[in-house]
């Protein structure tokens, strides 16, 4: 992205793998103005302080992350890689990951993700399932059965990707600081949506339009702490 404060440095990176003749910097560095989870997240607002997520902590310490416990990030999220790490084949598979195995998380990353039993009921639709983004996928975001037309998130409401941005010390890694970011959506369409500040990050009074709110913010500024 040209307006990713850290671009000139991305593509020096990428020139000198390119003459280098690696592939090493440009699979690391080509994608690095933008988010990209991989799963259908339709429901951000509702949050709780990053301590009450255990396993995620916990593997964010592991990378050598400085993250303040108190955060306030999204259930969706932070619940569903809890539950995610929960399961003892995945955690292994982190490990793995942790100590070289690049590979080790693919098949971790390409499931969906069953939420344990502290984080019933946050799943998509309000059910216990948040699903890997696929062709389709919004069929399965019904929450009134009665009535699925009138429910039934399309394609044009489903996210898939975005800007990067962060809060607090994050800002080099907020591309459009403080407007907001640009939001792929499932049918191809692009939408830009205006960054709320939220002066109060300790409740679910989340401000703005989903994704581009403030604790989905704290939780990238988390992800990619050094």
């Amino acid at each position: 992205c040209p307006s990713d404060a850290e671009a000139a440095n991305t593509r020096r990176k990428i020139e000198e793998s390119q003459n280098q003749g690696s592939l090493l910097w440009i699979s690391d560095e080509i994608d690095a103005s933008y988010a990209y989870f991989g799963w259908v997240f339709d429901r951000l607002k509702p949050s709780a302080p990053l301590s009450s997520f255990g396993l995620v902590g916990m593997a964010l310490q592991q990378f050598g992350g400085s993250v303040d416990p108190n955060t306030w990030v999204p259930i969706q999220i932070a619940g569903g890689l809890d539950s995610l790490l929960s399961n003892p084949a995945n955690s292994q598979a982190l490990g793995q990951y942790i100590g070289g195995n690049g590979a080790a998380l693919v098949n971790v990353m390409d499931q969906d993700i069953q939420l344990s039993a502290s984080w019933q009921g946050y799943g998509n639709g309000g059910g216990n399932t948040i699903y890997r983004l696929r062709e389709g996928i919004e069929r399965f975001l019904i929450t009134d059965i009665n009535n699925p037309a009138a429910s039934n998130n399309a394609q044009s409401s489903v996210w898939i990707m975005l800007d990067t941005f962060s809060a607090g010390g994050g800002e080099p890694l907020f591309n459009h600081v403080p407007g907001g970011c640009n939001v792929l959506y499932m049918d191809g369409h692009v939408q830009f949506i205006r960054y709320v500040a939220d002066s109060n990050v300790f409740d679910n009074n989340v401000p703005g339009d989903e994704p581009v709110i403030s604790n989905v913010a704290y939780m990238v500024t988390a992800l990619s702490s050094p």
